[in-house]
């Protein structure tokens, strides 16, 4: 999917930064769940945040997948602690994609939170040997 955002033109490209908490729940999660990562976005139109290595992209179901923005080119290089935020580029594709971008990062926050829960709550269940009476 993020080869695919070269090929659009972009509405607005900033630096920025994800900050660490964000950043480190993401690794958290394509370590336990794998990647890449969908998460619908529920109650903005059939919008769906897709998180993967290189890039986290919202896109637009009702418009043939095309990104309305995306998070790329994560510069993990010289981050020399966790507690630190990554510095990335924000591109935008649509002219009011700043309008979702605090409720995109919420509902990102809370999804992988909820999985990764779930997940280890499975994971312990699986792991549970019985003790037998002798």
């Amino acid at each position: 999917m993020s080869r695919r955002l070269d090929d659009i033109p972009v509405y607005e490209l900033i630096e920025t930064a994800v900050n660490a908490s964000n950043y480190n729940l993401v690794q958290i999660a394509f370590k336990r769940l794998g990647e890449p990562i969908g998460i619908p976005l529920t109650g903005l139109r059939r919008l769906e945040l897709i998180l993967d290595h290189e890039a986290w992209i919202v896109v637009d179901h009702d418009m043939n997948d095309i990104p309305i923005l995306a998070w790329t080119d994560f510069q993990i290089v010289n981050r020399h602690a966790l507690h630190e935020s990554v510095l990335c580029h924000l591109k935008t594709y649509h002219m009011h994609a700043s309008i979702i971008l605090d409720r995109v990062t919420e509902f990102m926050e809370k999804e992988l939170a909820i999985r990764i829960s779930e997940q280890k709550k499975t994971c312990e269940i699986e792991n549970i040997i019985p003790l037998k009476k002798q």
